[in-house]
Formats: structure tokens, sequence, C-alpha cells
């Protein structure tokens, strides 16, 4: 979703608002910040709780999120914030430039949000209806359209607040469903889900039309993701059947063709790499070829940064009950950030995101 009508250009805000999934109490924000973060998009965090994300960046930034990020819900422009009271929103609304803002834009619509059940006794229709019919007596021209508004107004309930601004982007539903691991061609039980292998393609720092390498690639969980982003991507497995797999999924979603090889991650035959991110084997559903798991990621982290450029990221998954950060530092990585990520009652993943 974004305004055909209305470019923000006229509006001078640098406060953005993104409203998160909330699956996770920091995955969300560690995925925006690294989109920014590899885009080279500077940013200030302003506030930041496990649904809500406010930060101080280009309206760009808008742009590239909600073209990568599968964990945030809504986002856009913060044009004010009042204490939550009706009368106080009211009243911030009516001293913003509203002929300016709404500059381009024949209808509108407003919607509200409330988060983590707080503020009850605001009532969330009860608050549009007041700023609409002031937005109308303010800019008379403006109709009310709540189909398909060129511009969209927001109203964030949140703590002790209220957040106004415009709503920019929304994410898609539909695409992400279809991309489900048993929707595919090839299935494998291992396989991530597209919200998942899409977070760790974008906390490795990876970049549309930068090379991208997933060692462990199996049928194409990570790689698919990187595809969607425009990386141009590198597989490799040791296992042929699994190669064979990733060909039909990726062929099934109608990407590009990318490098994929039957080799052994511990001796990759790639330099200059711009990113990695992987999930190794492990579990009754996957084979480490008689190593263990330790061993396994302890000789691949050790052969890593050979492949990859200097300053060059890494999102490596594991168990919790492997000691990764360990591993990764020990092969010489500087770690960066580590994520516990809760999948089912018998698994918790461990995320690692590192630089060479």
């Amino acid at each position: 979703m974004q305004s055909s009508a209305n470019n923000y250009s006229s509006i001078n805000s640098s406060r953005l608002f993104f409203i998160l999934s909330g699956e996770h109490s920091s995955l969300p924000i560690a995925e925006i910040e690294a989109i920014l973060e590899s885009e080279q998009l500077e940013f200030t965090r302003s506030y930041a709780s496990y649904r809500l994300l406010i930060l101080q960046a280009s309206p760009e930034a808008l742009q590239l999120v909600s073209q990568r990020s599968l964990m945030y819900d809504q986002c856009g422009l913060q044009l004010g914030q009042s204490s939550a009271d009706e009368n106080e929103i009211v009243r911030l609304v009516r001293s913003l430039p509203l002929e300016k803002i709404c500059a381009g834009s024949e209808n509108f619509a407003i919607r509200s949000v409330r988060l983590g059940g707080v503020n009850k006794r605001i009532k969330r229709t009860v608050l549009e209806k007041q700023i609409g019919a002031m937005l109308k007596d303010q800019v008379p021209r403006l109709k009310v359209n709540l189909t398909k508004p060129e511009l969209t107004f927001l109203c964030v309930i949140h703590e002790d607040s209220i957040i106004f601004g415009i709503l920019t982007h929304l994410r898609p539903t539909g695409p992400i469903s279809l991309r489900r691991p048993r929707k595919r061609p090839v299935f494998h039980p291992a396989t991530m889900q597209p919200k998942i292998a899409r977070c760790m393609v974008n906390l490795s720092r990876a970049r549309p039309g930068k090379t991208f390498a997933d060692p462990f690639c199996g049928v194409g969980g990570i790689v698919i993701e990187a595809s969607l982003i425009g990386c141009d991507v590198l597989g490799v497995d040791a296992n042929p059947r699994m190669l064979r797999g990733v060909r039909r999924n990726v062929r099934y979603f109608g990407l590009p063709t990318f490098g994929l090889i039957i080799g052994d991650a511990r001796r990759l035959p790639f330099h200059g790499l711009d990113a990695i991110a992987t999930d190794p084997p492990y579990g009754r559903d996957s084979s480490t070829r008689g190593l263990r798991l330790h061993d396994l990621l302890k000789e691949f982290l050790a052969g890593a940064p050979s492949s990859m450029k200097p300053g060059a990221s890494l999102c490596v998954s594991a168990p919790s009950d492997v000691d990764l950060s360990s591993l990764t530092q020990d092969a010489g990585f500087k770690l960066k950030e580590s994520y516990l990520i809760r999948i089912h009652r018998s698994l918790t993943r461990q995320f690692v995101v590192a630089r060479n």
C-alpha cells in the first residue's frame, strides 16, 4: 500500500514508525535495522518495543523495509505524538499544516490501532470519527474513502501516548503463504518458514545485486528468499538430491537461475562473497554425513572467512545447545548479534550474526 497521489515530499518529517509483527521480542527490530545498515542508510533509533519501532531516518527507509522485511505489519511517517487523550490528539492534529500534508490528495481515511491492549477507555471508532470530522472541516475538499483512500492517516495507541501519522505501507500477506514449505514442489521437513529464512538473509546484510551464498542450501528455503530480494545467489549442498529439489522449487517461483553446486561447505569454492546466511543440518530429518554438528560447524566457520570479502557479514543458525557464538569468534569473526527463537517444544534456534 502506498499513495499514488502523494509522494510525501512536501512533508517535513524524518520520524518513521514501524508496527512490528510481534512474534519475537527483538528479531523484527534487528531485521529492519540490518536492512537499513546494508543499504547504507543512516538512522537513529528513537524508541523500540516488541510491537513498535520509531526511527529518525529518510522516508526512503519505508520503501526499503516494505520491499524486504516480513516482520513488520504497517509503517509510515510520524506527524506528531500526544498523550493518550482524545482531546489532546485532536488538538495536535488541528495544529498540523493539513493543507500542505494533504496536497495532491482528494480523499482520505482514518485508521487506528491499539498495541498491547492498553488505554481501552479510548474508543477507536470515536477517535477516528473525531479526527475525520476535524480533517474535513480544515480541508473541505477532502472526501472520505474507506476502500481505496489516496491518503491514510493512522492513530497508534501505545502505552500512555497516541502517535499520529500517515500510513504508507502494509505488509502483503498473500505471497508469503504461497511460499510455505509444504506449498512447494519439493518439501523437506527441516526447511525454514519463509519469514525466518528472509530474516536470516536480511540479518546477513545481503543486498540486491550482491553475491549471497547458502553453503547448506537444502531444498532452498533461504536461497529462495535471497533471490526474491534481488541477490546473485549461490547454493551449495553435499547431497545431489537436495540440489535437484532446490532447482525445482526455484523454477516453480519463476526466479532467476543461480549457481547450484554439489560441494562441501567446509571447503567453499568461492572468493569475495558479500554475505552468507545458512542453517546447517541437524536433527533426525537431516544428515551431517557422520560428523558431529559441533565439528561440522567448527570446520565450516574456520574456512568461511577466506570465501568472504573483508567486512562481509554472516548469519548462522544452530540449536541453542551448541555454543555457536564461541565457534564463530574462534574462527576469527567479530560477533555482532545473537538471538534465540523458539521453534517448537523441542527446538530453540540460536541465530548468530558476525562480521568477517
